[in-house]
């Protein structure tokens, strides 16, 4: 299986892995590469070592490709389609509050949060697949959840990756900003 074909919630274990002081390189190798091919850890662990390298650095060469994709203007995920806002002057308040909330800065960060920035970004589509429904704030968490377990890596990577991007200074703007205004008004 590709990187780009993982659930987020598949592809957030293997970041786990990867980021653990605990394990060694070799324990490493044997996770990600069990959790990309949905076998077993005692089944990789009989692989020949020269299989579980190649395999392993073919995965790491997908994961050095992720920053390339380009982002979807909608992908299907849990039965539903999915609009994702990727320009900032489109977010409703809703939604900028909510992405307020979530450290981007840090890759780790940005992995384990995936799935509710993702939530955050996107609308469920409605008319035939088109026309994003409103913003539910409400129904953050579910969408998330839904979006964990069923939306792809490659579908998602690329909208997260344009929105951050381009929304990086503004986003850090608006948060100094809205620190500053808390202090000030404790202060009074």
């Amino acid at each position: 299986m590709k990187l780009q074909d993982l659930t987020i919630d598949q592809f957030q274990r293997i970041a786990a892995l990867e980021f653990s002081p605990a394990l060694n390189d070799a324990d490493k190798r044997v996770g990600v590469v069990a959790i990309v091919e949905g076998v077993e850890v005692a089944i990789v662990r009989d692989m020949p070592a020269t299989a579980l390298t190649k395999r392993y650095k073919s995965i790491v060469k997908e994961w050095n490709e992720l920053p390339a994709l380009a982002y979807k203007r909608k992908f299907k995920a849990g039965g539903k389609w999915w609009i994702p806002t990727v320009f900032t002057d489109e977010l409703t308040a809703g939604q900028l509050i909510d992405l307020m909330d979530m450290n981007t800065t840090d890759e780790r960060q940005l992995v384990q949060n995936l799935h509710r920035i993702m939530a955050t970004l996107c609308r469920e589509a409605g008319f035939m697949g088109w026309f994003p429904k409103k913003y539910d704030g409400a129904g953050h968490q579910e969408r998330a959840e839904l979006l964990k377990n069923h939306a792809k890596v490659g579908d998602v990577w690329g909208v997260v990756s344009f929105f951050l991007l381009s929304s990086e200074s503004y986003l850090k703007i608006l948060s100094d900003y809205s620190k500053h205004l808390t202090k000030t008004a404790q202060g009074l």
